[in-house]
């Protein structure tokens, strides 16, 4: 759902909220939160083991399905995602095949080699945006993707790569039982919560540009400062303390991400 609430605000980022049409609005949410759905399901099918060390209430280790249950669920997911595309056009279809992959090949190794999987979270995150702009490529006489959504996109990728570095050191209990070489356990704790910082700290560095490019407009500010606030305070519960901290850090970025996202959203329509 929220893949696809994304996708609406990079229509109306790129539109400027002028022209669109209902039906293509409800294709791109669909297919956003289709393959954003494949991408959990097998997530969850490849996690299965691990998540009985650190998630075990998941639907998997928990006995509520089974593992052919969430395989095939995923490939529904994908599939039906990818064939909705075809109401929109070759663009659309490109991004949603290619990011289809890339999310079953970072669930399958991609997550387990350290940063290379927390970029692709990033990548996968913020082109979400990059899809609505695609969504609605025909509005804008050639320009596929407008300057203004790649900012915003830019701005969810590092924020989620800083988020994703900071839940890999949550999960480093689990992980190392697997033999798993992710970011904190080749580099330890303290170098993941600096690599962290960093990409949280650029991504609250580029956030009030939206704001002085004239994207969004005074509403946003408000938003912007609640959700710089949790990122910032991500960072210093994590400081000194590692993983038994890192829950409640994760937890902040997660608030900090669903208001910025909230001020995406209502200063995308102000």
């Amino acid at each position: 759902m929220l893949a696809g609430i994304a996708v609406i605000i990079g229509v109306v980022v790129a539109t400027g909220g002028l022209n669109i049409s209902r039906l293509i609005l409800l294709l791109a949410f669909t297919v956003a939160a289709f393959v954003s759905g494949g991408g959990n399901a097998i997530n969850d099918y490849f996690d299965r083991d691990i998540d009985r060390i650190n998630r075990p209430n998941r639907p998997i280790p928990s006995g509520k399905i089974t593992p052919k249950v969430a395989l095939f669920t995923a490939h529904i997911l994908f599939t039906t995602g990818i064939i909705f595309t075809i109401f929109l056009n070759i663009y659309c279809f490109l991004l949603a095949t290619l990011n289809s992959v890339i999310l079953f090949v970072y669930a399958w190794k991609l997550k387990r080699l350290g940063l290379v999987g927390n970029i692709s979270i990033g990548y996968l995150v913020g082109s979400t945006l990059l899809f609505g702009g695609l969504a609605t490529a025909h509005l804008r006489g050639g320009i596929l993707v407008p300057a203004e959504l790649l900012v915003l996109a830019t701005m969810m990728a590092l924020s989620t790569i800083g988020r994703e570095l900071i839940k890999a050191v949550e999960d480093m209990r689990g992980d190392k039982k697997l033999g798993f070489k992710t970011f904190p356990i080749t580099h330890g704790v303290e170098w993941t919560t600096a690599v962290a910082a960093g990409f949280i700290c650029a991504a609250v560095a580029l956030s009030p540009i939206p704001y002085l490019m004239g994207i969004f407009r005074w509403p946003y500010l408000l938003f912007l400062t609640f959700s710089a606030a949790s990122f910032l305070a991500a960072i210093w519960i994590m400081i000194g303390k590692g993983e038994k901290a890192a829950g409640n850090a994760s937890l902040a970025c997660k608030l900090g991400m669903g208001i910025g996202l909230l001020g995406f959203l209502i200063g995308a329509f102000l």
